[in-house]
């Protein structure tokens, strides 16, 4: 390096080792390239070859046959494993093979001919599988895995070495790539947001369970299912999948059905069905787990300045001081609504002289105006609390978000399906407090696993346009909290899985943050509309337009991934013919009538005695056909009782015959291990049916403008009594005489050196005077103390200028 830049030294690159060891090494590497790069050529040769000899045999090769054969035998020659893969100790191929091909060895090595073509055929395909040049004679392509990324992070780590594909990259069967170097790992590192486009039933939404399914299974994540456009799709991810289409699909992945570990959230409210699976839970929200900003997006206030904010949070940091109770947070924020004073009070230290300071308070007043967005929120607050949604902090129904999130090992769906009609516009409001509780607990506690969000049909949630869509006020709102998320979620590590059948059907915002895109089959339409932004050749378009279902094109980091078979999703995916529940019973294990034409009576289609229903254990005895099950119970039949392996069982002999007589515990235990025989996969849920108790909710909300509440609300707002002092109305009188005697006291004699100084003032016992004066009591905010003196606050003052005659005279009439 010159002189002029030696000062830059420490800036240039520099070798690990010694010039002599550098060239020694990329040597060996280039040898190593060399020789992989030579052994790729010469399996796809052999790959070629195959494929010519099977065409040949099918009569449409442009090849001859024994010239393939020919080829095709001194290419496997060639192979460097062939020798240890005929030793006698090999088991890759059996012994037979070995011989036959020791044969044609001989035989060619002479120069002839094998006399049998089809024969020698086979034995080069067994020998090319056994080498792992091919997997199949009718498709040598070769399929490299499309997968998650690994991820090591403190609290977010890969648990297994290779994870499971969520799909396979064709590699044509002349490509010398090897696997690996086609291998597609998706990035999520940073929680990059993932979008599946499709038409309608092609896919999409499997493509995107299945994907969620690995993030949660082997990545970390917690798995949240929000949104269900009503035909009970999402809760089907608690059973393993039914659909033999896409069962062929996982044994092509090498895969089996699988149902997800899920619990299934249902609003605590009324039409909530009075059985349901064992892993369905109801859930209500506690006011605690609020903050003004949820209250202002259930009222759907989008927008707000920071006064109205501490408004809310002054009613609710009362409320939760006082009784805890909806009522009372609502009346404090229609107070609050109001125009009303605000009194500010601060302290500043100010330093005299060195080494000597003092302290002086501080007061200003000023006018706060009407606020409709408190009185919004408070009608609001008071609708869901009448709904069963909106709970005290006690409900033992409470919603615990951090609490699911930490449970990671079970995912859990949100299911709004079950409200009674006309409180559709609801499911939009628990969707959106949903995602924010789960944002809120995410950047409170990073310690918690990471959540990936699945959304299907994101297009009703944040639609581009809000004039195609009913109940826009909740929707807006909603489609708001979304883009909140794809802007602000990756860095709390949250992964919004979306779905739709139309890119620009999704608010722009929104998809412009969804970084990895799945495309599975297109309509002209949306080709062209994606193409604006992604260049697709002429190829790409017509391979979007001509994709079989489940199959795709990936787009993530600038690049094009095709054509990509994805997975299935191995746990349940809707149905349209087949009901929810109907599903749910099969896959437990019980049988189920799910039409008329439906068969019934068990294996020999013989009439049976009695079938029991397993849900209730009520045993139907069957006379006539008419006795049969009606459709949807869940039920057994004497022959699945027959011989079950269980203990309550063993005390009747295993005899269904003497079911009748065990007792209840005894036939619970027999009927669940008679399910749990029937099942063809495990089930990581309970799924059995169980009563809700929703015919024995009792539910009371005083919320009326005729009540004692809010005539005490009229009273404060008719005389300005201050927060802090509002309490004293519900009080007895003569504690309200003896709080109103001690604020005149010191009001009128103040300040005072001593608090036992007012005690002396005050007309009743000083014992009763220290009690109200302690630092949590009701004239807490009543005094302050300015150095070594008592004085009267502002809102003191304040409280001993009321015309409390008058406010008595009031309460009287209210209490009669």
């Amino acid at each position: 390096m010159s002189g002029s830049d030696s000062k830059y030294a420490d800036l240039q690159a520099t070798d690990r080792y010694s010039p002599d060891e550098v060239v020694k090494r990329v040597a060996k590497k280039g040898l190593q390239n060399q020789q992989a790069t030579q052994q790729l050529e010469h399996e796809s040769v052999v790959r070629q070859l195959v494929m010519q000899l099977r065409k040949a045999f099918e009569g449409d090769g442009i090849h001859d046959a024994e010239n393939l054969l020919l080829a095709a035998h001194w290419h496997l020659r060639q192979a460097d494993s062939l020798p240890d893969l005929l030793h006698p100790a090999d088991d890759r191929l059996d012994r037979e093979t070995k011989l036959d091909f020791r044969e044609q060895c001989r035989l060619r090595d002479q120069g002839k001919q094998p006399p049998s073509p089809s024969t020698e055929f086979v034995t080069l395909a067994k020998i090319a599988e056994a080498l792992d040049y091919i997997s199949a004679i009718m498709d040598p392509s070769r399929y490299a895995p499309v997968r998650f990324d690994s991820i090591d992070e403190p609290g977010a780590r890969t648990t297994t070495d290779q994870p499971t594909p969520i799909g396979r990259i064709r590699i044509g069967h002349d490509s010398a790539k090897a696997l690996d170097d086609r291998a597609v790992e998706l990035p999520h590192q940073s929680c990059d947001h993932i979008g599946a486009v499709a038409l309608p039933r092609r896919g999409k939404d499997s493509t995107l369970v299945s994907a969620g399914m690995n993030l949660h299974a082997e990545h970390g994540y917690k798995y949240i299912s929000i949104m269900d456009d009503g035909r009970m799709e999402t809760p089907m991810v608690a059973i393993p999948n039914d659909e033999d289409v896409i069962q062929q699909n996982l044994k092509r992945m090498g895969q089996e059905p699988t149902a997800m570990a899920a619990d299934v959230y249902v609003p605590a409210m009324s039409g909530v069905p009075e059985m349901l699976p064992g892993n369905f839970k109801q859930f209500t929200i506690g006011i605690d787990s609020l903050t003004p900003h949820l209250i202002l997006r259930l009222a759907g206030v989008t927008k707000s300045d920071e006064t109205v904010e501490a408004r809310i949070k002054k009613a609710l940091d009362e409320t939760l001081d006082g009784t805890g109770n909806v009522s009372e947070l609502v009346s404090r924020l229609e107070v609050y609504s109001r125009e009303m004073e605000a009194t500010i009070e601060w302290t500043e230290q100010e330093e005299k002289s060195p080494g000597k300071a003092t302290t002086e308070t501080y007061t200003a007043r000023y006018q706060m105006d009407a606020e409709d967005a408190l009185e919004k929120a408070a009608q609001r607050l008071g609708q869901l609390a009448a709904e069963g949604l909106i709970a005290s902090p006690s409900a033992s129904t409470n919603l615990d978000m951090k609490g699911i999130i930490r449970n990671r090992e079970r995912a859990a769906v949100l299911c709004c399906n079950f409200l009674d009609s006309g409180l559709e516009p609801l499911k939009y409001v628990i969707m959106d407090l949903w995602l924010r509780l789960i944002y809120q607990a995410r950047d409170q506690n990073p310690r918690l696993p990471r959540v990936c969000i699945e959304v299907r049909e994101l297009k009703n949630i944040a639609p581009s346009k809000l004039a195609d869509v009913r109940y826009k006020d909740d929707i807006k709102t909603l489609r708001q909290t979304i883009f909140f998320l794809t802007t602000q979620g990756g860095s709390r590590r949250i992964l919004l899985l979306g779905s739709t059948q139309k890119w620009n059907d999704v608010y722009k915002p929104v998809r412009s943050n969804i970084a990895i895109k799945i495309l599975l089959q297109l309509g002209d339409d949306e080709i062209d509309t994606l193409d604006q932004t992604h260049h697709f050749s002429y190829e790409q378009q017509d391979q979007l337009a001509e994709f079989s279902i489940g199959q795709g094109m990936l787009l993530a980091e600038g690049g094009a991934h095709w054509p990509i078979e994805l997975r299935g999703a191995p746990c349940g995916l809707g149905l349209g013919d087949r009901h929810w529940r109907d599903r749910y019973g099969v896959a437990w294990g019980a049988r189920v009538r799910e039409h008329e034409r439906d068969s019934w009576r068990g294996p020999n289609s013989n009439l049976p005695g009695w079938w029991v229903d397993v849900a209730r254990l009520d045993i139907a005895q069957i006379d006539e056909v008419a006795d049969k099950p009606d459709i949807g119970t869940w039920f057994l039949l004497p022959s699945d009782l027959d011989g079950v392996d269980c203990e309550a069982a063993d005390t009747y002999d295993r005899d269904a015959d003497r079911f009748e007589e065990a007792t209840a515990e005894e036939q619970r235990e027999w009927v669940d291990a008679a399910l749990e025989a029937r099942r063809e996969h495990d089930i990581p849920n309970d799924l059995l049916l169980r009563p809700t108790g929703t015919g024995h909710r009792q539910r009371s909300v005083t919320l009326g403008a005729d009540d004692a509440d809010a005539a005490i609300q009229d009273l404060v707002e008719e005389h300005g009594i201050p927060g802090p002092v509002q309490s004293w109305l519900s009080t007895r009188k003569d504690t309200r005489e003896n709080l109103i005697t001690a604020v005149e006291t010191l009001d009128e004699n103040g300040p005072y050196k001593y608090a036992k100084d007012i005690a002396e003032d005050v007309p009743y016992a000083k014992s009763t005077f220290k009690n109200y004066w302690s630092d949590d009591s009701k004239l807490e905010e009543c005094w302050k103390k300015d150095g070594k003196s008592y004085r009267i606050s502002p809102i003191g003052k304040q409280a001993a200028s009321l015309d409390w005659d008058k406010i008595e005279s009031q309460l009287q009439e209210v209490d009669a």
